[in-house]
């Protein structure tokens, strides 16, 4: 148990609704950033623009690259984390999505 409490709490449907998609990639490329301490570009389109200038070949989708970098610091690669009832103290029976 770390005591780690979140901040701000957001219903997972305000983010298709209001088109904010991005917030997603921009959490997990946060948290992998300030686990290497350096840039992270969480363009959503910088997938696309890697296979232009390496010739159209395949190359690893930035959700992919993002939850290496997160596995490779010992998280979840999907940026899940298990947090824990602040009242009874007991482990929450889903993993949230946590971001810095």
């Amino acid at each position: 148990i770390t005591g780690m409490r979140p901040d701000l709490i957001i219903n997972p449907h305000a983010f298709p609704s209001r088109m904010t998609i991005a917030m997603l990639l921009e959490s997990i490329a946060s948290k992998g950033g300030s686990l290497r301490g350096k840039f992270v570009d969480a363009t959503p389109f910088e997938d696309a623009l890697k296979k232009d200038r390496e010739g159209g070949s395949e190359s690893p989708s930035l959700v992919d690259e993002l939850g290496s970098m997160l596995a490779a610091h010992g998280f979840n690669r999907y940026g899940t984390e298990v947090l824990y009832s602040g009242v009874y103290g007991t482990e929450l029976t889903c993993e949230i999505f946590i971001g810095p």
